[in-house]
């Protein structure tokens, strides 16, 4: 019988995580990134066998309540043996235990052993599914000078647009969705990703853009839509943005018909290899 040890990763760890997260997507893993962060807020357990870490996982709180399940990795030379069972029950039971009143994650349709995980051993249903984007910007084009939106019309910008409505009230950033609220939408116009247009004093654009989270040069679009004159305008503040922020790639998912046309208006294609990006919620 396979004997397993859950236990929060310490500092301690840092090699055992490294030397895991190194054999995961080609050494691209995003983890090391944040090891520092995880290990601080909590809620980062490692998964050992024969007093050797094998794997790891992290709850993220984005809000108060709103558990995000990330970063569940295993050994490669662990796999089929049960590690990745066990620790994603593990990570999952430790979350329900703070009693959130969501809890969700996501990954890409072409995960399949994490599909199979996701459904059949955690228990999560699938909640959104959204098509992800991806572009190189252009050439620097003139354009009109955004506006910096209030909260409460980017709010209701934001709550009233068939985007919200198809995905179910999360707003995507980097493989993470958040609910949408005033506190958050608060969070991003002092961060200053809050874009808009006005046609005759109202709002008739909006584009929530944020550095990309893996890729700090790179910029990501949570949200975008508008008329088409607004659409021009963010295409061309795209352009012009970018290179100062050394941006080499733009990204985006879309749960709507009206924002994957938006994101296509704005030059960007779909995925080469992933379908669809699968957002699943655990049913407290």
């Amino acid at each position: 019988m396979l004997k397993l040890l859950v236990r929060p990763v310490t500092m301690a760890d840092h090699a055992a995580v490294l030397r895991v997260s190194a054999r995961i997507w080609g050494g691209n893993d995003y983890v090391p990134m944040f090891f520092e962060r995880w290990v601080s807020e909590g809620g980062f357990w490692a998964v050992e066998m024969r007093n050797k870490l094998v794997g790891y996982g992290k709850a993220t709180e984005l809000a108060p309540g709103e558990m995000w399940l990330e970063g569940l990795r295993v050994d490669p030379d662990c796999r089929s043996r049960g590690v990745g069972k066990e620790l994603s029950r593990a990570v999952l039971h430790r979350t329900l235990e703070r009693r959130p009143v969501s809890l969700r994650l996501a990954t890409a349709d072409v995960n399949h052993e994490s599909v199979h995980i996701i459904e059949k051993v955690m228990g999560l249903k699938p909640y959104v599914q959204c098509r992800f984007y991806l572009d190189q910007p252009g050439r620097s084009e003139p354009g009109p000078k955004l506006v910096q939106p209030s909260v409460a019309e980017a709010f209701d910008f934001l709550r009233g647009s068939k985007e919200l409505s198809a995905s179910r009230g999360l707003l995507a950033s980097t493989w993470r969705f958040r609910d949408l609220s005033r506190r958050y939408v608060a969070e991003l116009k002092r961060g200053g990703h809050l874009f808009g247009c006005r046609t005759a004093g109202r709002l008739s654009g909006l584009m929530v853009l944020k550095p990309h989270r893996y890729h700090g040069n790179d910029l990501d679009i949570s949200f975008v839509a508008g008329t088409g004159r607004a659409l021009v305008a963010f295409r061309s503040f795209l352009t012009r943005v970018a290179p100062e922020c050394g941006t080499r790639e733009l990204s985006g998912m879309a749960a709507s018909d009206e924002m994957a046309a938006a994101l296509e208006g704005l030059g960007m294609k779909p995925h080469p290899r992933i379908g669809a990006v699968l957002v699943y919620e655990y049913p407290i």
